[in-house]
């Protein structure tokens, strides 16, 4: 398949890779062997966070934009150490991670961290309606169309990660009740979102 990916992903303005993938030794190779040819920005997100293991420095040579959309729990695995620890410096962290791999790195949380090693955003408006199935999905999407769209891509990420956040807290207002926002619910919220 990787075969294929390429030649698709050569005529694409951003690939995203990792979401539904699944966690089967086949799928994390075909990662490994993916994340540094792509020929186009590229974000990982989910089970292609998971395949790289502690390989980052497996993205340190691509010539296109990476962005890496990690929780805690998946930057503890990159940089093998715990989540306490990650959750205890979290900038630290995403910073060791950006320099390692070269990525922008967007460090979800109810303080989502965009970090490209020296530069950093820190996202204040965070929403608990995000902490629901799908809602990663639906910001590594975000963030890709922005990319895709010729922002630049520190700025793409922070723009996503605002957008994303203000659509959670619209999705739950239209939703009336924070425990039943689901993913759907989020992407219908991001023309709101997105709006200045």
């Amino acid at each position: 398949g990787a075969k294929q990916v390429l030649e698709r992903a050569a005529r694409a303005a951003c690939v995203v890779l990792g979401p539904g993938l699944g966690r089967a030794e086949h799928s994390g190779a075909l990662v490994r062997d993916l994340a540094p040819r792509i020929p186009a920005p590229l974000l990982i997100d989910a089970d292609g966070l998971n395949a790289l293991g502690t390989e980052l420095e497996l993205l340190a040579a691509r010539e296109q934009p990476t962005v890496l959309t990690p929780h805690a729990g998946e930057l503890a695995r990159l940089l093998g150490c715990s989540s306490e620890g990650v959750n205890a410096r979290r900038l630290d962290c995403a910073r060791s991670a950006s320099e390692r791999s070269g990525a922008i790195v967007v460090l979800k949380g109810d303080d989502t961290l965009v970090v490209d090693c020296d530069r950093f955003a820190v996202n204040a408006h965070g929403s608990p309606a995000l902490a629901t199935a799908g809602t990663g999905d639906v910001l590594s999407g975000t963030i890709a169309a922005l990319i895709a769209r010729g922002t630049e891509p520190f700025e793409a990420a922070c723009a996503g990660v605002l957008a994303h956040a203000r659509a959670g807290s619209i999705a739950a207002e239209r939703v009336g009740l924070v425990e039943s926002v689901v993913a759907t619910d989020v992407i219908s919220a991001l023309p709101a979102g997105l709006r200045p």
